[in-house]
C-alpha cells in the first residue's frame, strides 16, 4: 500500500521529467571497505543514487547474538572523518535488527544520537509482529524501494540551516517512519 502511495507522488504528468526520473540508478553493495588508514574495516550495505552514497546500514541479528544496539555501538566508534561518515555526505545511517530500526544523520562518535525508525507496536515502541517475516521488512519492501527514497529525497530530506552556516552548525534531517507514514 505505502510503495503505491509513493508511486502515485511521481511526477508522471511530464514524461522529460518521468524520463528523468528513470535514469536514475539506486544500487546497493555490501561489505563496502571505506576506511583510508585500516583497510579492513567495512559496512555491510551502502545505497548509492547514480553512483553517491546516500544510506549506509549495519545489520545486526539475533543469530549472532548481535541487536541494534550493537550496530548502534558500531557506528559510535566509527571515525567520522572517514570520507563516507562526514557530515552529509551519506542522509542517514541505519542500524538493523530483524526486530527494531534505528536511524541517526549525523555521526559524532560516543555523543551520536539514534532515533527510532520502527513503525510501533500499538500504542508502544518497536514494531508489530510480521506474520510473513521479520518485524523489520517493511524498510527493504516499503522504504528503500526506488519510488519511496526517491520520494523521501523530493519531499523529506533537508539540510537547515542558513547559506552562510558552515555544514558543521547545519542540522541534516530525514523523516522518522512515523512522519513519513502520516504524510503520505
Amino acid at each position: 500500500m505505502r510503495g503505491s502511495i509513493a508511486k502515485s507522488r511521481k511526477n508522471d504528468l511530464n514524461p522529460a521529467i518521468q524520463a528523468n526520473f528513470e535514469k536514475n540508478i539506486f544500487s546497493v553493495t555490501r561489505q563496502v571497505h571505506f576506511s583510508t588508514t585500516e583497510p579492513t574495516l567495512s559496512i555491510d550495505l551502502v545505497i548509492f543514487l547514480n553512483g553517491l552514497p546516500i544510506i549506509t546500514i549495519e545489520l545486526k541479528n539475533q543469530w549472532t547474538n548481535q541487536s541494534v544496539y550493537d550496530g548502534k555501538k558500531q557506528y559510535k566508534d566509527r571515525d567520522p572523518k572517514e570520507p563516507l561518515f562526514n557530515f552529509a555526505r551519506c542522509l542517514v545511517h541505519f542500524a538493523v535488527d530483524t526486530d527494531e530500526v534505528w536511524m541517526t544523520t549525523k555521526l559524532n562518535g560516543k555523543s551520536t544520537y539514534f532515533l527510532p525508525f520502527n513503525k510501533g507496536n500499538g500504542n508502544g515502541k518497536g514494531n508489530p509482529v510480521n506474520p510473513k517475516g521479520h518485524k523489520t521488512s517493511y524498510l527493504w519492501e516499503d522504504i528503500l524501494t526506488h519510488s519511496s527514497l526517491a520520494n523521501i529525497l523530493e519531499h523529506f530530506v533537508l539540510l537547515e540551516g542558513k547559506p552562510k552556516d558552515a555544514l558543521k552548525n547545519k542540522t541534516l534531517i530525514f523523516p522518522r517512519y512515523h512522519q513519513r507514514d502520516v504524510v503520505n
